[in-house]
């Protein structure tokens, strides 16, 4: 099943929203406006026709750090705002997304009219797009190449990279399609000459620690995690 990406600018007053039906293009839906900060479920109940509309299986909401990375006051407000839309939204995953990474997307996005106008609405735009090609790049780029006993290439596209303990370890899916894809984790052995991919499971001693690492990148991903692994 094709992901289908839900942007949204968190403001005081307003959220932009902007979709992606297609995962690789963001384009803007329209500006939720509320007089009172605090009255959030008009917001919600428009969020969910447009969910319901669009198919929608991901949510991704701007991160208002301030530009040296610390958290702004906005950032508290936004953390309620993200347990709110998983209250709401229980089978949706909601994502953080750092907000000023967003600001090369601006040629690749869309909206209709002014751009003054629309200004939270191209926010979002600009959240969701990058977000966007953060994950196109992710799955054009890093993959890795393995040959089983029989000399067979093997093509695995690499999910994420996390460090346990000073020792690299890595997600990775089939490059199949997304339906039948197997998901693996890989620990990394350097012994001296090549770097060895050491398969991680249910029997491996770091099976629950690396569970847990990658817990993060599960939930991006929409990874159900069961008692006998993923």
């Amino acid at each position: 099943m094709c992901c289908k990406y839900l942007g949204l600018d968190y403001g005081d007053k307003t959220i932009g929203v902007s979709v992606s039906p297609n995962g690789t293009t963001a384009v803007g839906v329209t500006t939720l406006t509320r007089t009172d900060e605090a009255a959030l479920r008009p917001s919600l109940k428009a969020l969910k026709e447009i969910i319901k509309e669009y198919g929608i299986t991901h949510i991704v909401l701007g991160y208002p750090l301030s530009l040296n990375g610390a958290e702004s006051m906005r950032c508290q407000k936004t953390l309620e705002f993200k347990e709110k839309l998983n209250r709401y939204f229980k089978s949706i995953s909601v994502e953080l997304w750092d907000e000023r990474l967003s600001t090369a997307a601006v040629t690749r996005t869309s909206t209709k009219g002014d751009y003054k106008a629309k200004v939270d609405e191209m926010a979002a735009i600009y959240i969701l797009q990058g977000y966007l090609d953060r994950r196109i790049n992710m799955e054009q780029e890093n993959t890795i190449v393995l040959y089983d006993e029989d000399d067979n290439e093997i093509t695995l596209q690499v999910l994420s990279s996390r460090k346990l303990n000073d020792v690299d370890y890595v997600l990775v899916a089939d490059e199949g399609e997304d339906d039948a894809a197997e998901v693996l984790h890989f620990k990394l052995v350097d012994d001296g000459e090549e770097t060895i991919f050491e398969m991680v499971d249910e029997e491996h001693e770091d099976f629950d620690a690396v569970l847990e690492l990658f817990k993060d990148d599960y939930a991006e991903l929409g990874i159900e995690i069961e008692d006998e692994g993923v």
